[in-house]
């Protein structure tokens, strides 16, 4: 999720031209010449597994925001010589060929070769190790008090004091029940001109689905003005209430990255490079530089190689558990009953046509009830969109492997 956050943000620092002056004044966004850039993001942990490199590279707006780059020879280099090199397994993803962890006391650098050019990362050092201390949820309001929902909070500890700049990422999962499924399902027997249709019971699992949703900011904290290296209460995560996903049962699993100085410095200018008002009406027009630089020319390179250590915490609740005998959050869709025909008077079929496409799903038979959408109906069935029939729509129909009822 960071890539395309951060390809979004280094093509218009790259691509755009900025009118600064002592006082803030409208600009205009004019054509200037633009100069490709390698974008590099990389994070290797304490975590023995397979690591990770994404390279890609800008190019204009008015073409496609960034590229992956194939073919690069990508490789992570330790203080004690040893050499771990990474595979394409997707067009600008590499991965180690075999898992490793960083190991305290030594330092690493990240190589790239691509296009006849070489990249190298400064030596990063493996920063302190500290654990999580604890992950958990609460029923809040929002500092003005308009808004309430859920805040999910992080503390962690390090009594040695040599931990200070942290950085978290999430992995949130949440069980969709649809509201109209039925056991039954419709299909079609006989196309036009003769349409038939006829019910029968479902080959798969729509009722309960499941869905994973990765963090997409930049979320970090440092304790450099606090009287000691403690994060407290530190809100890694702000659900509404009215949020459909915190309907049934909700899962978030934190990750706290232990990260450098100089790590936390660029990705808190980039944080606030984001910020549409600061970007365009407050930062000069410049290079946002990282620690991994061209050996061959004066190219720019984007990004940064970082050395973190990472701890994880996984929590689930349900909506009851904070909310207990109040309605739940309306689905994430209305979900009118419908009765298209099976054939109209112009011999078409919005019945087979909706079933053929995967539009609607099968609720009951057909009776008399108020309030429906009819399409030249009523017709032999109610049906519903799928998304409230099918919550295949939404999510996976396969449990994971970490859930707990």
């Amino acid at each position: 999720m960071q890539k395309l956050r951060l390809s979004i943000i280094v093509v218009i620092i790259i691509g755009l031209g900025f009118v600064v002056d002592s006082c803030v004044e409208p600009f205009e966004i004019e054509n200037s010449e633009f100069k490709s850039a390698l974008v590099v993001e990389a994070t290797i942990t304490n975590n023995s597994e397979t690591q990770r490199v994404l390279v890609s590279r800008t190019f204009p707006l008015d073409t496609v925001l960034m590229s992956g780059v194939s073919g690069a020879q990508v490789s992570v280099r330790d203080s004690n010589g040893g050499v771990y090199n990474f595979t394409e397994t997707s067009s600008g993803v590499y991965e180690s060929s075999s898992p490793f962890a960083a190991v305290s006391g030594n330092t690493y650098s990240l190589t790239i070769q691509t296009d006849g050019n070489t990249y190298v990362s400064d030596e990063m050092e493996v920063p302190a190790v500290n654990p999580i201390e604890r992950v958990y949820a609460e029923r809040d309001f929002k500092d003005d008090g308009a808004e309430e929902g859920m805040f999910i909070y992080v503390d962690s500890y390090d009594p040695t004091g040599q931990s200070k700049y942290y950085r978290y990422e999430y992995e949130e999962t949440y069980k969709i029940i649809a509201p109209y499924w039925s056991s039954a399902d419709a299909y079609v027997v006989s196309p036009l001109p003769n349409p038939e249709v006829d019910i029968r019971a479902r080959t798969q699992e729509e009722q309960v689905c499941y869905r994973t949703e990765l963090s997409n900011g930049i979320i970090m904290e440092n304790t450099t003005e606090y009287s000691e290296d403690r994060v407290s209460k530190f809100p890694v995560r702000f659900i509404n209430r009215d949020n459909y996903i915190l309907s049934h049962r909700y899962s978030i699993l934190v990750r706290q990255f232990v990260q450098s100085r100089a790590a936390y410095a660029y990705y808190e200018t980039l944080e606030t490079l984001s910020g549409s008002e600061s970007l365009f009406s407050q930062i000069q027009s410049g290079f946002l530089e990282g620690n991994i630089r061209s050996q061959t020319d004066d190219e720019d390179v984007v990004g940064f190689f970082q050395v973190s250590t990472v701890s994880e915490e996984r929590i689930f609740f349900d909506y009851d558990d904070f909310f207990p005998d109040e309605d739940l959050p309306s689905y994430v869709s209305d979900c009118p009953l419908l009765a298209p025909a099976l054939i109209t008077e112009g011999g078409s079929s919005p019945l087979i046509d909706g079933i053929e496409q995967n539009l609607i799903k099968y609720y009951s038979e057909y009776s008399q009830q108020d309030d429906l959408l009819f399409t030249d109906g009523p017709g032999p069935y109610f049906m519903v969109y799928r998304v409230c029939g099918d919550c295949t729509a939404l999510g996976d129909n396969v449990v994971p492997d970490f859930w707990v009822e």
